[in-house]
């Protein structure tokens, strides 16, 4: 299903070129009613060939309006084409380096960290070309292919990055006080959410009673920008425009997602 968000613009060429078509009419009945004022006034009579001259002139200044219509319309169907083309290749790397980062199982938060340098890289470079677009249709076609990328690709890569898996590869214990990761796993506080919420309150409750999880925090960077770029409500919002669907970044990253919470707090 294409999902076709029209665009609304002060002036459109079509109405540039109807204002011109205007001023070119309204020339030409005053020119005309100018020259039968002036021939009432005056004893010579005005010849048939001067008023086909005028309105010849005032043919070829149309022509050339019209002209300069085609050519700006071409030259933004052109720049809009340039435009997409280029959106459409971010995403595509989007996409490879998010397949990239889910086969990498053995990640850690250097890994991450190169991951979310890169993509935010991406998402800026990509905003940048997105407000540019104006063409309905392609428009449309890019904000499909990142729908694509970010469900298909993106999120998978996100959720693969496990707090369980985090401290494997970096050789941390899973014990603190008494405190497990199965204590964080099968307690209420997590039980009692919803399905697509239990990973994030699980990751949650192991950075709230394990040390080594909390000394990791820091280790982190860019998460703000990433998340304005990927999971904002506002910056998302024109790129989700047709799905019934919202982004959640505790959804769909919980481990970034507590991180990033425990930063800001």
């Amino acid at each position: 299903m294409l999902y076709e968000k029209k665009y609304k613009k002060k002036i459109s060429y079509f109405l540039q070129f109807v204002i011109v078509l205007c001023i070119v009419l309204l020339s030409l009945t005053y020119t005309t009613c100018g020259l039968l004022a002036i021939q009432s006034l005056t004893v010579e009579k005005i010849k048939i060939t001067d008023v086909f001259n005028t309105i010849a002139q005032i043919a070829t200044a149309f022509a050339f309006f019209f002209a300069v219509y085609q050519y700006r319309k071409n030259g933004e169907k052109e720049r809009q084409i340039i435009i997409a083309n280029e959106a459409k290749l971010l995403i595509d790397r989007m996409s490879h380096e998010s397949d990239k980062l889910a086969s990498n199982t053995k990640f850690t938060d250097r890994e991450v960290n190169e991951f979310i340098s890169i993509m935010s890289n991406f998402g800026c470079d990509f905003k940048t070309l997105y407000d540019e677009l104006t063409d309905d249709l392609h428009k449309a076609m890019v904000r499909m292919r990142w729908q694509d990328m970010h469900y298909n690709h993106l999120s998978r890569a996100l959720c693969s990055l496990t707090i369980d898996l985090l401290f494997d590869n970096l050789n941390l214990d899973k014990k603190h006080d008494s405190y497990s990761f199965f204590n964080a796993r099968f307690d209420d506080s997590v039980k009692s959410e919803p399905k697509v919420l239990r990973e994030y309150m699980y990751t949650k409750n192991i950075f709230n009673n394990m040390s080594a999880a909390k000394e990791l925090i820091n280790s982190f960077t860019n998460l703000y920008l990433f998340e304005q770029y990927y999971f904002d409500h506002e910056g998302t919002n024109d790129l989700m425009y047709g799905l019934l669907s919202r982004l959640d970044f505790r959804v769909s990253a919980p481990l970034l997602s507590v991180i990033k919470e425990k930063q800001r707090s």
